[in-house]
Order: structure tokens, then C-alpha cells, then sequence
């Protein structure tokens, strides 16, 4: 298998899960935060790292654009969109459940280092910091866009 149909493959493998876990309804729902916070932040984050020369991908082939894996962002947007539905409301809980999600998303690095299709210069302090920002924006930007949103339809 040529190694730029790992991240295919991880975008189908997350969305039999999604289809299997989260109901159609919430998946609507969270549709718009999964492509927000997981999609765009995907490529805004490998943006920055293919402009610093500190993590970028190898072999994207055909399936890539501008140095990005096509398939990355979709993956990372379902996933987001599982994290959410599963996200506890209540601290602490949602503290430790956001750190459990960074320490996979890191062993995930790890993962696609190892075969060949991610390179970063660190394997572990460089995803820490970005994983560290990344989830704690999201997991931020979702409850004030979720309060915002419910807000909004309750007015109407």
C-alpha cells in the first residue's frame, strides 16, 4: 500500500466510528466545530509548521495540496467532532479528558513518524506545545460558540 493512503484510510476509519458512536442529529450539530476547530486548524497549524521547518508530511502524492495532506483535515475534523460529542460539561472532568486527547494525538504523531509520513523535529515537545494550544483553544472556542448558538435559538 503506498504510504499516502494512510491518512485515507484514518479519515474511514474515523467515520465508521463517528457513523457507529455520534447520531446523525448531532453530528449536524457539531458538524460546524469539527470543520472549525479540526479542519481549518489542521491546516493553519501545518501552515505554520511547513513555514518554520518544524513538522511537515512526506509522501503525500496525489492526495496532497500546497505541502498538506487533503485527507488530514477531514480526518481531524471528525475527530473533533467525536471529541466533542464526548467532551464532558463539567470541570474536572473535562480537564482530564482533554489531556488524555492530547497524549493519543501525540502517540497518533508518533505513529505516522514512524511510518514515514510525518516529520517533525521533536516527538514529543513540539506536539506537546501544539496539541496543548490546539485542544485548549477548541474545547474553549467550542463552549463559547455552543453557549452562542444556544443563546441565538433560544431568542427566536
Amino acid at each position: 500500500m503506498p504510504k499516502y493512503l494512510i491518512y485515507p484510510l484514518y479519515a474511514a476509519v474515523f467515520a465508521v466510528i463517528l457513523s457507529v458512536c455520534v447520531p446523525r442529529k448531532d453530528i449536524q450539530r457539531l458538524s460546524i466545530h469539527g470543520i472549525i476547530f479540526g479542519g481549518v486548524f489542521e491546516v493553519i497549524l501545518h501552515m505554520l509548521g511547513k513555514l518554520t521547518g518544524l513538522y511537515g508530511w512526506y509522501a503525500h502524492g496525489p492526495l496532497g495540496y500546497m505541502g498538506i495532506q487533503i485527507f488530514s483535515p477531514v480526518s481531524w475534523g471528525i475527530f473533533f467532532i467525536l471529541y466533542f460529542y464526548f467532551l464532558p460539561k463539567y470541570k474536572p472532568l473535562n480537564y482530564i479528558y482533554m489531556a488524555t486527547a492530547i497524549i493519543f494525538s501525540i502517540l497518533y504523531t508518533n505513529l505516522v513518524i514512524s511510518l514515514g509520513v510525518f516529520h517533525c523535529y521533536d516527538r514529543f515537545f513540539v506536539p506537546l506545545i501544539a496539541f496543548i494550544f490546539w485542544f485548549s483553544v477548541a474545547t474553549w472556542g467550542y463552549y463559547k460558540l455552543s453557549n452562542f448558538i444556544e443563546k441565538k435559538e433560544m431568542n427566536k
